[in-house]
């Protein structure tokens, strides 16, 4: 009933809108209406004093007048102040009324940090896996909503940046990043500041800024083969203008060994082709990054060039699930006038389990190149900080895939891709004695282009097809912070945004064609209460809306009845979502316990929805269905003596089921949702032994499915993974100021586990073929400043 009150009160459609618009027109008289918070001035142990005219938030404590900056067990005895700029402004993490997970310096150091799957499990909700087929592209799903397929024309659920540049796409967005300060994983719609498809919430990777530190060197040493080493330099040429130079090289054999076929003709079977690589998921890395920074007492800048080359070979996908009479169904259980003798007896090669062996037959390779440019200058005037960001990214993509699991010619697929974006942004930062604010312009284009010919069943004629994909947004953002009492605030944003989407699709072999247009545009708003309950904590209530702007599905099938394309290249519509979250944050028992934890309630709208059909090969439809999902977030972090730390995270989705729009054009009704386990937990223990420190981090997440099916299909259990358990080990030792050692197994106990997979369905006889985590690894990672 409290659900439904709260949401009816502030969430009427255009009332919500209008709600909003009217606060902002009235907020200019309540400017006088109390005292501003005063400001902790860590000098005088918590006594107040006041701060205005400043960009930078008030870093007010909760429970003790400066948290212990230092984040190693061992050298502190509280919870540290972790300073988040999640609303675009430097703010203290536990202030902040946003459900926001950041991992801090020290932490991406231990853990040697560098890329999205390094944190998939790490905040409660989220989960992030490699996408099928591939190790540079992603799925990344928060709080039961994600974008499954990594096609280049499909838009994110979730918002990627790197230092304030957007991330378009998840082709490729899996590469490894060098000099990382923080990451901040915000969870829930992130409408107002960041703005186009950030409905699900917003990744934000900080690197460090130069400061003519000198020198360091990191080397990784593990089994299969993994060498990685970085060299980076960072040179201050005045006080005030410093460049950092790095360079990245990684190496990794490959987690599976690829063998010639175990069945020649020699046992009755012909049509094994010859294996034309040796390893399957081996990685070849080659990263740079050069950026010039100049710091000074007014102005700022960053100038930052930076590449990553990939040639890899993609995971093994195994075959897992076949129809068992595949061979008699699809007519090759013998040779005709050849008695005793098969050709492609697939169902030979079914296993269920994972293994390290694999016959395939195709020239399986994965590349992604990618140049990346950005510019941020920011100055202080009388108004605030102005910052300007631009960024712009190329990226060339190309994979050869065999998507069954054999020596055999069922199916192999390759996408060439090309890649091209820039983005604008422009804020404005400021305060004045009892407000905050955040003004903002945004703009995105980007065009996209991809050949993805197709050979099913030895087809020497591709089933070719091309598509394309062009977007032009723009956007108009504000939020302000306003000061009501000394513990009360109340922030309130909006954000309008323009689109303009075009694209074009083609068939070669079937002479169909089509090309489209469309534009979209969205209001969202953001209104928050946020209370200082205590001096040692903080609730909030939160309303937001978060938007998705539609487009064209570049995998839509053709209906061989009329050779056209079965929705003849329609757009389909844009998402949107309302949230209602109830949040708290506190810091106790002395500064040794702190607890954050947020509840939300989610009503989508035309949530877009790609259901993998195999229809023609790979073919998806997409469908705007709605949805409900409510669900709960704790973060905990507890000293449990000066040597010892505890901490656990714990995500529970509630999901309602999916309405309007859910039957698929097979007959079935949407029902699972795609990477949403019911319960996902990380817990870290941490102990401290003078010289060393143990670092234990386990990642625990509950069944769940990776594609929409409906109970009543049997692709429903095809596409099911079932929960798992993995525990990660590391001793870290620093011998000297200047040297560190890391010692570290992953999946210490060699769990079997599968994180995606792919069913084709009745058109292919069942085939489905999965992916497997790889076992247990071992390694030292090795860190010296110079």
């Amino acid at each position: 009933m409290f659900n439904i009150m709260v949401k009816s009160l502030f969430f009427g459609g255009k009332m919500r809108t209008n709600y909003i618009r009217l606060l902002f027109l009235t907020l200019p008289l309540f400017v006088f209406a109390d005292k501003p918070l005063g400001v902790v001035d860590s000098s005088d142990d918590g006594n107040q004093s006041s701060q205005s005219g400043s960009a930078q938030a008030e870093t007010r404590s909760v429970s003790v007048s400066t948290y212990d900056t230092s984040s190693s067990v061992g050298d502190s005895y509280g919870i540290e102040e972790v300073v988040v700029t999640a609303s675009k402004r430097e703010e203290s993490l536990q202030e902040t009324p946003i459900a926001v997970t950041a991992i801090t310096e020290s932490t991406i150091e231990d853990l040697n940090i560098r890329s999205l799957e390094d944190i998939q499990q790490m905040s409660p909700n989220v989960h992030i896996i490699r996408a099928p087929a591939n190790n540079t592209a992603t799925t990344i799903a928060i709080r039961g909503n994600s974008t499954m397929n990594p096609a280049i024309t499909w838009e994110n659920a979730v918002a990627l940046y790197v230092d304030g540049v957007y991330i378009g796409k998840t082709q490729g967005s899996l590469f490894d990043m060098v000099d990382l300060e923080r990451v901040e994983m915000l969870r829930g719609p992130q409408g107002t500041l960041y703005g186009r498809n950030a409905l699900a919430g917003a990744i934000n990777f900080i690197t460090k800024k130069p400061s003519g530190a000198g020198g360091q060197a990191k080397v990784t040493v593990g089994n299969y083969g993994l060498f990685s080493r970085q060299l980076s330099y960072d040179i201050g040429w005045t006080d005030q203008f410093f460049t950092k130079l790095t360079y990245l090289r990684k190496d990794r054999g490959g987690y599976v060994q690829n063998n010639p076929s175990p069945l020649t003709p020699a046992q009755g079977v012909v049509g094994s082709n010859p294996i034309q690589v040796d390893e399957l998921d081996t990685i070849d890395l080659k990263a740079t990054r050069i950026q010039f920074s100049y710091q000074g007492d007014s102005v700022s800048w960053d100038l930052v060039r930076d590449t990553s080359d990939q040639d890899n070979t993609p995971p093994y996908a195994q075959l897992t699930r076949l129809l068992p009479n595949w061979s008699t169904l699809f007519g090759v259980n013998a040779v005709p006038g050849v008695p005793g003798v098969e050709l492609w007896p697939l169902e030979r090669f079914v296993n269920p389990n994972r293994s390290e062996n694999a016959s395939t037959d195709a020239p399986v390779s994965e590349r992604s190149d990618i140049v990346g440019t950005s510019f941020t200058i920011s100055f202080d005037t009388s108004l605030g900080e102005v910052k300007a960001i631009y960024g712009e990214r190329e990226l060339d993509w190309w994979d050869y895939l065999d998507l069954d699991g054999s020596p055999f010619p069922i199916f192999h697929t390759n996408r060439d891709t090309d890649y091209e974006s820039k983005s604008y942004e422009l804020q404005l930062v400021g305060a004045t004695d009892n407000i905050n604010y955040v003004f903002g312009y945004f703009k995105f284009e980007d065009e996209a282009f991809t050949d993805n010919p197709q050979y099913p069943f030895a087809l020497n004629n591709p089933e070719g097809q091309q598509y394309s994909g062009d977007t032009d947004a723009d956007a108009y953002y504000a939020q302000i912070d306003f000061k009501l009492t000394d513990r009360t605030s109340i922030t309130a944003g909006i954000r309008e945004t323009e689109e303009t989407k075009s694209g074009y699709k083609t068939y070669a072999a079937f002479g169909v064609s089509a090309s489209s247009g469309a534009d979209f545009d969205n209001t969202s708003s953001t209104f928050i209460v946020n209370h200082e309950l205590s001096d040692s904590t903080n609730v909030y209530v939160k309303f937001a809306e978060g938007f998705k702007g539609g487009g064209y599905n570049a995998e839509e099938a053709v209906d061989f009845a009329t050779f056209s394309l079965v929705n003849g290249f329609n757009p389909y519509g844009p998402e949107t979502v309302e949230s209602t979250e109830l949040g708290l944050k506190g810091v106790y028992f002395d500064n040794k316990f702190s607890l954050n934890a947020a509840y939300f309630m989610n009503e989508h709208d035309d949530m877009q929805v790609a259901y993998f059909n195999a229809q023609g090969a790979v073919a998806s439809e997409v469908l705007n269905a709605s949805a409900e999902i409510d669900g709960l977030e704790l973060e905990m972090t507890a000293y449990l003596s000066d040597a010892s730390r505890l901490s656990v995270n714990y995500g529970w989705l509630d999901i309602g089921g999916y309405t309007g729009r859910n039957i698929a054009a097979d007959g079935f009704a949407l029902e699972a949702f795609p990477y949403s386990p019911e319960h996902t937990w990380f817990l870290t223990y941490e102990r401290d032994f003078s010289n060393w420190t143990l670092r234990l981090d386990h990642e625990s997440m509950s069944d769940h499915y990776a594609f929409p099916y409906n109970s009543m299909d049997p692709r429903y259990e095809h596409s099911f993974h079932k929960g798992r358990n993995v525990t990660n080990a590391r001793v870290i030792m620093a011998p000297s100021d200047n040297f560190d050692l890391v010692f570290w197994v992953k999946n210490l106990r060699d769990e079997e586990y599968s994180y995606t997979n792919i069913p084709f369905g009745p058109p292919f006889g069942m085939l489905n073929v999965t992916y497997f985590a790889p076992g247990r690894t071992v390694g030292v990672d090795i860190r010296y400043q110079f």
